[in-house]
């Protein structure tokens, strides 16, 4: 199946394409084919519910500053059950780990001010 026909399946179920994904696909069908695959394995039936995967899918596009991830997570989300509060909660946790990283980040500049007269 070519990435056109995979992308008009996605669309016939109702699934969004997100437009870097399409754009990737007009390059390099076999990266954006892969893409989908990964996906795919990533959320296969398997220990942790589809829920809890889009949920933490979500955490990391929060982090990562992605905004197609984010809406695409947040409507899967959606779908498979997580309320409005579970969705500002995941969101809560990803804001306090990414502003934890910029903390760890910036440690040896602030260690560093510290030994500033």
């Amino acid at each position: 199946m070519t990435i056109e026909e995979r992308f008009k399946a996605m669309r016939s179920a109702g699934a969004e394409v997100p437009r870097p994904l399409e754009v990737l696909g007009t390059l390099d069908g076999k990266s954006a084919a892969a893409h989908l695959d990964a996906r795919a394995a990533a959320f296969a039936e398997g220990a942790l519910p589809a829920k809890y995967k889009l949920l933490a899918a979500l955490a990391a596009a929060v982090a990562l500053d992605s905004t197609p991830c984010i809406m695409n997570n947040i409507q899967g989300a959606m779908k498979s059950g997580a309320s409005k509060a579970e969705i500002m909660e995941t969101i809560a946790v990803a804001k306090f780990a990414k502003s934890a990283t910029v903390v760890s980040t910036a440690a040896p500049a602030l260690e560093w001010l510290v030994g500033q007269a």
